[in-house]
């Protein structure tokens, strides 16, 4: 693998200084959803306040080796030439600071815009952090990754869900990308906390990773753990979620019809889901024995795993809530699985980092061997940070390795 040096990059008066210590990461497709996230988390991780909110001390741990650098904010809606350029400084921070489902900035952080050279600069500053600059632009383009020495991309457009064009990315600094959506081909899957251990195999397998999806992230923790304490015959997992941006919020004429193709407002809408097979990938054990549905409900963030699991080995209620119990306090489940206070509702899983929240009213073992339980998840910032964790031990790996080429 060649060795691309990191160093300091100026326009003009704006310097940003990239640490040979630190992956220099970028994220494709961060106008909305879970990129958006990505660059709030890592704000939050680099300048917010400690012992305020325990999921931003967290986030500051899960982040620690990242240097974010750049986001490509999608097209923006931009016509006849326009670019980020164009667009007033008050429009392009009321998008970066506020949102319905992340709520607004706090007011320790500050956000300005800076533009030198033709390119457009978010400058965030803090008590905390300091002042620190990424560079922001707005294309659906190809778009030069390396003019800041990007090493990772994270690509959360779910326009690249094939090897082939999540490798597109790849070339000059850029030694790797994270795809944070179910892969549809045979694009390595990990889930950090799960199968993190074939990180050194991202390499071998075209320098490409999925993050898998939210739901498969919430899942497998659970599913892991049945499996190793009792054994897993057989689960259907029926995910209840919050709407996604590929629903409309009126019924659309499709060819064919589908529940999906109704408005969102207001109803349920059952569909199918792939996250049940798609843990077959982390948890290759439990490959061919499980099955999903899905349900999309009108509501913005937040949803709920609710699994069915026939077990190899007799168990009690009791056992189960003992083994749940354990794993919270287990270092390898660690933002993996925890307990949602009793009596919660979908709110209360709304900002935690955690992959899943059991519900302890929610745990029923039936017959001695059939286990039913709810698991709320937050799809949006849960599932960020375990991507988040991936793009930063895959940081590692690389570093390893440059180290290994260089000696």
């Amino acid at each position: 693998m060649q060795v691309h040096s990191i160093n300091s990059i100026s326009f003009k008066g704006i310097e940003k200084k990239n640490d040979p210590n630190l992956v220099q990461v970028s994220v494709n497709g961060a106008g909305s959803g879970i990129g958006k996230n990505f660059g709030r988390q890592y704000i939050l991780a680099k300048h917010a306040p400690l012992g305020v909110y325990t999921s931003w001390d967290k986030l500051s741990k899960v982040y620690a080796n990242q240097n974010l650098v750049m986001l490509n904010m999608g097209s923006m809606g931009l016509k006849d030439g326009n670019t980020i350029n164009n667009v007033p400084e008050e429009d392009l921070i009321a998008q970066l600071t506020h949102s319905n489902v992340l709520g607004a900035m706090p007011d320790d952080i500050k956000l300005s815009i800076q533009r030198e050279d033709d390119k457009t600069f978010l400058e965030v500053n803090s008590t905390r952090g300091g002042k620190e600059t990424i560079e922001l632009v707005a294309t659906r383009n190809p778009v030069d990754w390396s003019s800041q020495n990007t090493e990772i991309v994270v690509d959360t457009t779910g326009a690249n869900t094939k090897k082939d064009k999540m490798q597109k990315l790849l070339g000059g600094t850029v030694k790797g990308a994270v795809l944070s959506a179910p892969a549809k081909d045979d694009m390595l899957t990990i889930i950090p906390g799960i199968n993190d251990e074939r990180i050194s195999e991202i390499a071998a397998n075209g320098n490409v990773v999925s993050a898998a999806s939210c739901t498969t992230t919430c899942i497998s923790p659970y599913l892991k753990l049945i499996d190793e304490k009792f054994g897993i015959d057989s689960a259907v997992i029926d995910t209840t979620h919050a709407a996604t941006g590929s629903q409309s919020v009126t019924d659309k004429a499709k060819s064919t019809a589908d529940s999906k193709n109704r408005g969102a407002l207001d109803v349920m809408i059952p569909t199918s889901t792939g996250a049940a097979k798609a843990t077959g990938k982390v948890l290759p054990q439990l490959s061919g024995k499980m099955d999903g549905f899905a349900t999309r409900v009108p509501t913005s963030a937040v949803s709920m795993a609710i699994l069915s699991v026939v077990t190899k080995k007799p168990l009690t209620e009791e056992a189960l809530r003992e083994a749940l119990k354990e794993a919270e306090n287990d270092p390898k489940y660690a933002n993996l699985i925890k307990r949602a206070p009793k009596g919660s509702t979908s709110r209360d899983a709304q900002g935690q980092v955690e992959s899943g929240l059991y519900i302890p009213e929610a745990i029923k073992v039936v017959n001695g061997n059939h286990i039913g339980m709810k698991v709320w998840y937050d799809n949006e910032f849960g599932y960020t940070r375990s991507l988040a964790e991936l793009t930063s031990k895959y940081g590692e790996q690389l570093k390893k390795e440059d180290n290994i080429d260089a000696a």
